[in-house]
């Protein structure tokens, strides 16, 4: 009988299998990724920076001490959105600063102040009362609105008021 000579592998070609001994190994102990339960609640976080409870306090206290815009707060894409009669947006730092410039400039401000924060997980509201004189029109009323603010980022990136619709 002749004797068959077993050829003997390469270092380079049993590293190799053994690689793939090991990998497949592996893949036959480890456990499938789970599936997340689509029904079950998930994190929600705005990011780093200051948090909607820091801003929304910030808010406050400078408009009861006078100060009617949160500016230094701002994301340089914020967008303003103003509610009921109104139902407009104002985009970026210079649109905003435009309407709130405009706003200023045809309203007598008598009496304002500013109660919350109201905070949540991606935000804050505020509840403002003003006494307002409107300038062009001569009307003076007392407004009552709510702000709500979305903070991304330790910014705010919109502002909207709402007015009572009744």
């Amino acid at each position: 009988m002749a004797k068959k000579s077993v050829k003997k592998p390469s270092k380079k070609a049993a590293k190799q299998t053994t690689k793939k001994a090991s990998k497949n190994a592996t893949k036959k102990t480890s456990k499938p990724a789970a599936k997340r339960d689509p029904l079950a609640p998930v994190p929600v976080k705005t990011g780093p920076g200051a948090t909607p409870m820091e801003l929304g306090a910030k808010l406050v206290a400078d408009f009861n001490n006078g100060k009617m815009h949160l500016t230094d707060a701002w994301s340089k894409d914020i967008v303003s959105i103003e509610g009921l009669g109104t139902s407009m947006a104002w985009h970026g730092r210079q649109g905003v600063d435009a309407k709130n410039a405009w706003w200023m400039s045809d309203h007598v401000v008598h009496g304002a102040r500013a109660e919350g924060p109201y905070v949540g997980a991606t935000g804050f509201g505020v509840k403002f009362e003003m006494d307002v004189e409107t300038k062009s029109t001569g009307k003076r009323e007392k407004i009552v609105e709510i702000g709500v603010y979305t903070v991304k980022n330790g910014k705010i990136v919109q502002e909207e008021f709402m007015y009572f619709g009744g």
